[in-house]
């Protein structure tokens, strides 16, 4: 409950269209009821009186009841317009919240699908270029390899033309020597 000026106002006017005003501005006519009774004419006095302060202060009392009852009422009142407009508003304004975080759900779905597939693209491009090198590497291994048959065939060649030679050589040589002794 928010207290303004205008409620402490109408409460400060209801107290003063009813008689607690002046009741409160009273002198008191009765003294304290535990004092003994002198006589019986001052005991009646005082009953009179202590009838009318309590009738007077049943009225004030009824008068404020009434104006409080009237101001609580005012005050439910506004307290449950201003709670159902707070409500609203906090509908509403939940409701912008869903809504903006939909939109950056949606947005970051798809920002996330847009680098999966960079992702995915630029991995697919990696693995084509692993797979060219390793390609290269085992073209390149496998001509190191014939390159080393070859020149291994070709010393065994030269090897096997210089026994050749050789052999001719010693035949001829034999055969020279044949000749010479006959």
């Amino acid at each position: 409950m928010h207290i303004t000026a205008e409620k402490i106002k109408e409460a400060a006017e209801a107290l003063e269209s009813t008689e607690l005003k002046s009741f409160m501005f009273q002198e008191p006519t009765a003294g304290p009821l535990t004092r003994r009774r002198r006589s019986s004419r001052s005991t009646g006095r005082s009953r009179r009186s202590t009838r009318g302060t309590r009738r007077s202060t049943r009225r004030s009392t009824r008068g404020t009841r009434r104006s409080t009852r009237r101001s609580t009422r005012g005050t439910r009142r506004s307290t449950r317009r201003s709670t159902r407009g707070t409500r609203r508003s906090t509908r509403r304004s939940t409701r912008g919240t869903r809504r903006s975080t939909r939109g950056t759900r949606r947005s970051t779905r798809r920002s996330t699908r847009g680098t999966r597939r960079s992702t995915r693209r630029s991995t697919r491009g990696t693995r084509r270029s692993r797979r060219s090198t390793r390609r290269s590497r085992r073209s390149t291994r496998r001509s190191r390899r014939s390159t080393r048959r070859s020149r291994r065939s070709t010393r065994r060649s030269r090897r096997s033309t210089r026994r050749s030679t050789r052999r001719s050589r010693r035949s001829t040589r034999r055969s020279r020597r044949s000749t010479r002794r006959s």
